[in-house]
């Protein structure tokens, strides 16, 4: 669910603004019952997030080869996720019940002016600084158990405290045309970061070449160098997935890479062809540790183990390659495109996977899209998109041993079984492949005061049940199996548009 407005003003030849707003909350939830001879399993889960942004953009010309925007936005992202799980005995009731709930968000405030500069028809100059304050709650987790025996109920909550960060960016770029045939852009970018009495700053070269061989084909070749101060955890074993934006710490340092990229773009017939090829080395990744997840623990004892930055390695490398083609069609009254990806992006840390190399989350080896849009005529029109994709890879232990325990009190003793799952490899398991196919028709009429569209369409249009976690529970049989839980079936949707 989502709503989004846009205002723009004209007050004079030299001054426009322009006003948008755009909040969003979505929710996915699964419940599920089953019962035995011996005993009922309930489980039910929650995710939801939600989004608010906004921006103030005035646009200011200043000369005959000069403007600027000056920008404030605000924006703010929620993340929450919980679970419930009830097993009961049917011989006797016994039961254990079992609840989480986790809650995690960032808030920005942020204020940036861009200038456009052109001295020459050589050169095309752009420059400008941006700040930005950052409020980040790294997570609120609320635990509730319950059984028959009521001395070990529990109901806690706790959290990380949050963490209030401020972070700059100056840069400055330059298009020029170096000879006949020859363009390039060359850039600086400057940026500062500053957290827990710590200041992170870092100088990033950029560089892009362009030489066209005829008026159809050119080639071209870029170099960049990027600091990034926002980390993603993402967990990696089945169940809710749980992607987690961390800011760089005073023990945390910013991630850190190098991008180097060729392609060649061809134009025949109305056809437009592109080929390019990358390859990227990341360092200061981050990663669960072994064992780790956003859920801590709620006893006293672990306290200090429930800090997110206690549960990471730091000391993460990666690798990211892959080779993008692209095929779009401009004319007639059947347009669209077919663009394919194949790549690959690794990760390595020291304590992970015996420091051997592993896929990372969303390693998508295989990518491909098809738009297809049909003109009827000036009032009608209909477009087509399917996706494709890799599964995305997750930890899965292929074996489980149960270790003997024994347990003394002062009125008895007994003796249990812990069950040990082992790990071959971290993310040694691939999910089900994406895919889906949407269809829309567009029903376009010019009116009096401006453009109204209405749309009808339809979302996974084969309701292709796609992947969006996994988990271990019982069969019909009572037996243990894994479970595949999907979201979005065909949806059929209408939407109306006016613009003025």
């Amino acid at each position: 669910m989502g709503c989004q407005c846009k205002i723009n003003h004209k007050f004079s030849d030299r001054d426009r603004i322009y006003l948008s707003v755009y909040t969003g909350k979505d929710r996915a939830y699964s419940n599920y019952k089953n019962t035995w001879e011996e005993f009922t399993d309930e489980f039910k889960s929650d995710l939801k997030w939600g989004n608010i942004t906004s921006a103030f953009r005035w646009n200011h010309i200043i000369g005959k080869k000069m403007f600027a925007n000056t920008t404030v936005t605000y924006s703010k992202y929620n993340f929450g996720v919980g679970m419930f799980e009830k097993s009961t005995d049917n011989s006797d009731n016994a039961f254990e019940e079992y609840a989480f709930d986790y809650n995690s968000g960032i808030e920005d405030w942020a204020v940036k002016t861009d200038f456009d500069f052109c001295p020459s028809v050589n050169h095309s100059i752009k420059f400008g600084l941006n700040y930005i304050y950052h409020t980040f709650s790294p997570g609120i987790q609320a635990f509730k158990y319950k059984s028959n025996d009521t001395s070990s109920k529990i109901d806690t909550t706790f959290g990380n405290s949050n963490i209030y960060a401020n972070e700059y960016y100056i840069f400055a770029e330059d298009e020029m045309i170096l000879f006949k045939n020859m363009k390039a852009n060359i850039g600086v970018h400057h940026s500062g970061f500053y957290v827990n009495d710590t200041l992170y700053t870092s100088t990033q070269p950029r560089v892009s070449l362009r030489y066209l061989i005829s008026s159809d084909w050119s080639v071209k070749a870029a170099y960049t160098e990027m600091e990034q101060y926002l980390h993603l955890l993402t967990n990696t074993t089945i169940g809710m997935p749980t992607d987690l934006w961390l800011p760089v710490t005073d023990n945390i340092s910013p991630q850190k890479s190098t991008q180097y990229a060729l392609g060649s773009a061809y134009s025949y017939k109305g056809f437009d062809i592109s080929i390019e090829t990358y390859y990227k080395t990341m360092s200061n990744m981050i990663e669960y540790k072994e064992g780790a997840s956003f859920i801590s623990g709620f006893s006293e004892e672990d306290e200090s183990e429930r800090a997110w930055e206690n549960k990471i390695e730091t000391d993460g490398k990666g690798t990211s390659y892959g080779i993008e083609l692209l095929v779009k069609r401009n004319i007639g009254k059947t347009t669209g495109w077919v663009g394919y990806t194949w790549s690959k992006t690794d990760r390595q840390f020291s304590n992970i996977s015996f420091g051997e190399s592993f896929p990372y989350t969303y390693d998508r080896r295989h990518d491909i899209s098809i738009v297809i849009t049909h003109k009827f005529n000036d009032k009608i029109d209909i477009a087509g998109t399917w996706v494709y994709g890799t599964g995305n890879a997750v930890t899965l232990s292929y074996e489980s041993y149960r270790a003997l325990q024994q347990y003394y009190y002062s009125y008895d003793n007994y003796t249990d079984y812990d069950i040990i799952n082992h790990i071959e490899k971290r993310n040694n398991f691939r999910m089900p492949a994406y895919h889906r196919l949407d269809l829309a028709v567009n029903f376009r009429k010019k009116k009096k005061f401006g453009n109204r569209t209405w749309t009808v369409g339809a979302y996974n249009v084969y309701n292709r049940k796609n992947p969006f976690f996994l988990r271990f529970g019982r069969d019909e049989n009572g037996k243990k199996a894994l479970f595949q839980y999907s979201l979005f079936p065909v949806i059929p949707s209408v939407s109306f548009k006016y613009e003025f």
